[in-house]
Order: structure tokens, then C-alpha cells, then sequence
């Protein structure tokens, strides 16, 4: 959360290239989240499908 607002900080002081330099890092931390987002997901996924952990229809 702090690089989006220091991200638009370089942009509004027009800090091109500090942008440039931040900007790898930026992509590759957003990477890793939406890596383990996946994964997190299929786990979930796989466990539902299994029938651990997820609620029953109808379990009343």
C-alpha cells in the first residue's frame, strides 16, 4: 500500500526516473502476491473438492 502512494508521489513530482528504478521491484512484489494468491486458492480449492472444509448444502 505504501508504493502505490509513493509511486504517485514520484509522478506528481514528475520523479521520472526514481519511477523507473522503482519499478522492477513494484512488478515483482505484485508477482509474488498474486503467486500465492493462486496457490492459496487451489489448496482451498483442492480441500473443498476433497470435502474438508468447506460447508455441506443443505447440512440443516
Amino acid at each position: 500500500m505504501y508504493a502505490d502512494f509513493y509511486t504517485d508521489y514520484l509522478v506528481k513530482i514528475e520523479d521520472w526516473t526514481a519511477l523507473m528504478d522503482t519499478s522492477y521491484a513494484v512488478a515483482f512484489v505484485s508477482l509474488i502476491l498474486l503467486m500465492v494468491t493462486i496457490i492459496l486458492n487451489v489448496i482451498s480449492l483442492a480441500l473443498c473438492y476433497r470435502g474438508e472444509f468447506c460447508e455441506k448444502e443443505n447440512s440443516y
